[in-house]
């Protein structure tokens, strides 16, 4: 049996007892007595090495060997290792045959110590040093490193393979987990769906069926929903179908009537059928304009209603404007009719504005565009009857109806501008709608939103830029849509914007413009209106030439038409804005 290395390290002190390093002493003193030269002896051959001349030791250990028999102690050489002892440590290695008698070496004094026998005495001990020299070559004949290293590999290889092991466990775990859960929600859902639903005999046989006390819900005798017309107030809710009698019979019988929760329930009679419209109800009918929804049905609450406008008078009628459009002056586009300019060289501008008053003045002349109308119907109606026939109206693209309004608008001598949507900078807190021009696009895209907001109705003799605070900005785009409002005999009229380059660029290519200087509320108020109106007087008195926008709110339609009332006491002409084309400085 096999010793650990840690029990054998002991022994090898029998190796280093072989040096004998006592008896090297002894001789280097006896040589130094003999009076021999300490440089000699530094300087000596092989005689004079540490493992030079084991002759010396081996008589050493026969001298230990006799000593150790005169004591009484009677050590037991190993035969096995006589010709290992008297051998040199400088001879040749050992042979095979050599390292096979030291592996058959006789182990069983280490086996006695295994079972319990005393250790072997110790290096200091007086034990001869064969008994030390046997000891520790039987321990290393018995070491096998090769062997260690060899344990260490399988230790490896054992490891790996229950890592192997315990992986191949935890996957066969986590397949049967997964099975387990499919087959388990199969269940589940099979045990919870139920059957199919049963059949309606099936339903009624559970209900009549049902015992005392159980409830039962079922739905499928519950009538569908019918919308009936719901009774007046002041009409009795029937609470009997039993029939009465009539008044007579009543009086007749004693003079009672039945209460009037037990009489008959009354059917509304049908309305009587609608009076056929005629003239200016019938268009508006045609355009959808007259339509109120009903309740539940997309609730649209308007910000103004004809009452907000009461307190509105109706301004003096004007002779008609020349009826609209001129077939000469349109043509078609994809979206529908567009302006262009006649064979006679007639354009939408000549045609479409209201002319110059008759009288001349030197007054300062004051231009006045109401703005946004064609979303309101009170609104628009209320602007188009009590501002005076030279107030400038413009209508808003995304409104319905924008030719019964321009025809409305004509007949009362009001010339029509159409609102131009384009980009603004705080988008979306301004917001121009999905057809505005944009300053990112190419500029043909911008020509195709052009020409569908042209399209949207005719008899308008320009254009009115809103919003396109940045639009106008981009010069580029700005001179492609000029451009086209030029070659269709427009006017331009632009907005106020901020930085606006518009007429800039109109006068640029040649188109008419005009731009707003002054937006009337832009402040929201009676006394910020008052305000802007007063500056509106100061500014055309300096300029000569004014033009302001202002929104048909009631207030602001019912300041200004107090502050119109009076201007020629101010020294002021009303006159229209295409009057006024290319007659501004370009600031």
């Amino acid at each position: 049996m096999k010793l650990p290395f840690t029990i054998k390290m002991p022994n090898l002190g029998g190796v280093l007892s072989r040096l004998n390093p006592a008896g090297l002493i002894a001789k280097i003193k006896a040589k130094k007595g003999d009076g021999e030269d300490e440089d000699e002896f530094e300087a000596g051959g092989d005689d004079d090495d540490l493992f030079g001349d084991l002759g010396d030791l081996d008589q050493l250990d026969a001298e230990a060997v006799e000593a150790a028999e005169g004591e009484g102690n009677d050590p037991d050489p190993d035969a096995d290792f006589a010709d290992f002892d008297n051998k040199p440590l400088q001879d040749e290695p050992l042979d095979d045959d050599e390292l096979d008698d030291v592996d058959d070496h006789d182990f069983d004094d280490f086996e006695d110590e295994e079972d319990g026998a005393p250790p072997p005495p110790s290096p200091a001990s007086d034990a001869s040093s064969d008994d030390l020299a046997s000891g520790v070559m039987e321990d290393l004949g018995d070491f096998d490193i090769g062997a260690a290293f060899d344990d260490d590999d399988e230790d490896e290889e054992d490891d790996e393979e229950a890592q192997k092991a315990k992986l191949k466990k935890l996957a066969m775990l986590t397949g049967g987990g997964v099975a387990a859960a499919v087959v388990l929600g199969g269940f589940a859902w099979w045990l919870m769906g139920g059957d199919d639903a049963p059949a309606p005999e099936d339903q009624v046989a559970s209900v009549a069926e049902a015992k005392p006390g159980d409830m039962v819900i079922s739905l499928d005798d519950v009538p569908p929903y019918a919308d009936e017309t719901p009774i007046a107030p002041s009409q009795p809710t029937p609470q009997s179908s039993v029939p009465t009698a009539p008044a007579e019979d009543a009086e007749a019988g004693g003079g009672l009537a039945p209460p009037a929760a037990e009489t008959a329930p009354q059917t509304t009679p049908p309305p009587p059928p609608a009076e056929e419209a005629t003239g200016e109800v019938a268009e508006l009918r045609k355009l959808g304009l007259d339509v109120q929804l009903e309740p539940g049905i997309g609730v649209v609450i308007p910000s103004v209603t004809k009452a907000s406008y009461a307190e509105l008078s109706a301004w003096p009628a004007a002779e008609p404007l020349q009826a609209a459009p001129l077939l000469t002056l349109v043509e078609q586009g994809e979206h529908g009719m567009l302006p262009k300019i006649g064979k006679d060289g007639d354009t939408p501008f000549d045609a479409y504005g209201r002319p110059e008053p008759a009288e001349k003045s030197a007054d300062p002349k004051i231009a006045i565009i109401v703005t946004g109308l064609g979303m309101s119907r009170a609104a628009t109606e209320a602007a188009i009857a009590s501002m005076p026939a030279e107030v400038t109206l413009s209508l808003d693209v995304y409104a319905r109806g924008l030719d019964f309004w321009v025809k409305r608008a004509r007949q009362a001598g009001h010339e029509v501008l159409l609102n131009m949507p384009g980009e603004s900078s705080d988008f979306p807190f301004s917001d121009p709608g999905p057809n505005a021009l944009k300053s990112l696009v190419p500029p043909a895209e911008n020509i195709k939103q052009l020409e569908w907001i042209l399209s949207r109705t005719t008899g308008y003799f320009g254009v009115l830029s809103v919003y396109g605070s940045k639009f106008l900005t981009v010069e580029e785009q700005v001179q492609a849509v000029l451009d086209v409002i030029k070659q269709r005999g427009l006017m331009y009229v632009d907005g106020g914007a901020e930085d606006s380059l518009g007429t800039r660029v109109a006068y640029k290519v040649g188109a008419k413009w005009a731009t707003v200087e002054l937006t009337l509320d832009s402040n929201p108020g009676r006394k910020a209106l008052r305000l802007q109106l007063q500056e509106l007087e100061t500014l055309a008195k300096k300029r000569a030439i004014a033009i302001a926008r202002v929104s048909a709110d009631p207030g602001s339609l019912e300041e200004l038409s107090a502050w119109l009332s009076s201007i020629q006491d101010k020294g002021l002409q009303l006159v229209p804005v295409s009057s006024l084309a290319n007659k501004q400085l370009i600031r």
